[in-house]
C-alpha cells in the first residue's frame, strides 16, 4: 500500500514537471514569434495539468484513507480477528480502496465524487505552482498586448 501512495507521488511530480516544461515552452514561443494567442494555450495547458494532478491526488488520498482504516482495523481487531472476518472492515482480495459511486449511473458517481475532487483541488499544495505559473502567463499575456 505504501508504495502505491509513493508511486503517486512520483506521478504527481512528473505532471508538475511537465507542466512547467510546457507552459515555459509554450510561453516562449509566444514571447519570440509575438503570438499572445499562445498563452492561451498554455493557460489552457496549466489547468489540463491542475485538472490531472487533483485527480490523481484524490486517489492517492484514498489509499492513505484505506490504510489508516487498515491499520486501526488490525490494531482494534488483530490479524487473525481480521483473516477471520471479524470487525468493521471489509478486507476482500487487496487493499484497494472502495468507490462510493460504484453501481450508479455517471451523473451520480459525479455527484458523489466532486465535492471531493472540489475539496482536494483547493488545497495550497495542490494549486499553488499551478497558480505560479498561471499568473506568469498572464503577466506574459498582458506585456504582450
Amino acid at each position: 500500500m505504501a508504495e502505491s501512495i509513493r508511486s503517486l507521488d512520483n506521478t504527481m511530480f512528473q505532471i508538475k514537471g511537465w507542466c512547467v516544461t510546457a507552459s515555459l515552452a509554450i510561453g516562449g514561443f509566444a514571447v519570440a514569434y509575438h503570438r499572445p494567442g499562445l498563452l492561451v494555450v498554455g493557460i489552457g495547458a496549466v489547468i489540463g495539468f491542475y485538472l490531472v494532478n487533483c485527480q490523481f491526488k484524490l486517489t492517492q488520498r484514498a489509499f492513505i484513507d484505506r490504510n489508516l482504516a487498515l491499520d486501526e482495523e488490525l490494531k482494534t481487531t488483530g490479524v487473525m480477528g481480521v483473516i477471520k472476518g471479524a470487525g468493521d472492515l471489509e478486507i476482500v482480495g487487496t487493499a484497494i480502496p472502495g468507490f462510493k459511486g460504484s453501481g450508479l449511473g455517471y451523473s451520480e458517481r459525479i455527484a458523489v465524487v466532486f465535492p471531493a475532487f472540489v475539496r482536494e483541488a483547493r488545497t495550497p499544495n495542490a494549486c499553488s505552482i499551478y497558480l505560479f505559473i498561471m499568473v506568469c502567463l498572464l503577466i506574459e499575456l498582458i506585456v504582450l498586448l
